[in-house]
């Protein structure tokens, strides 16, 4: 990589500007973790304001995956934390790299059909999550017409219709 200037570093990120005055962030630990879950003819989605974007997003529940844990393992974790819900057997859809032009980031997609339990969200002290349930075609029209905006969301729907696991 180029040159590049530490702007700050705090909490495991670093904030650098490169040579032509471009400012970017690093992750020390870059992988986060998402999870589609389709219970019958709706996804459960979860609904939170994003500080970055000022405004509530609809998007898939998910999070950072801490230190050595497995991939699938973070994912179940954080789908429990953020909807109260556990999963059966899981389908991994790839990964994406949410905001390349700015991060390190790595999300890792994965999907279900196989929704088992629900309890209560076991949430940090800083979030504010509400499970939402979506219909599926509803969610591909909201798609469609852009009042769904968030990548990791449309990239687990495109994924899901070139696997054949949708009908759209």
């Amino acid at each position: 990589m180029e040159d590049k200037q530490i702007l700050l570093s705090k909490n495991g990120v670093t904030i650098y500007e490169d040579s032509y005055g471009k400012v970017y962030f690093s992750k020390q630990n870059p992988e986060s973790v998402v999870i589609l879950a389709r219970d019958g003819n709706q996804f459960i989605l979860i609904r939170q304001f994003r500080k970055a974007v000022d405004c509530h997003i609809v998007q898939l529940p998910g999070g950072g995956v801490e230190s050595g844990e497995d991939l699938e393992a973070a994912a179940r974790r954080e789908f429990l934390e953020e909807t109260g819900m556990q999963c059966g057997t899981m389908i991994y859809l790839g990964k994406l790299f949410p905001a390349s032009w700015r991060c390190n980031e790595i999300a890792h997609v994965y999907y279900t059909e196989e929704v088992i339990s629900a309890k209560d969200q076991q949430l940090e002290d800083y979030e504010n999550i509400a499970v939402i349930r979506l219909d599926v075609q509803d969610c591909i029209r909201q798609i469609k017409e852009n009042e769904i905006q968030d990548s990791e969301l449309i990239y687990a729907i495109l994924q899901l219709k070139l696997r054949g696991y949708l009908e759209v």
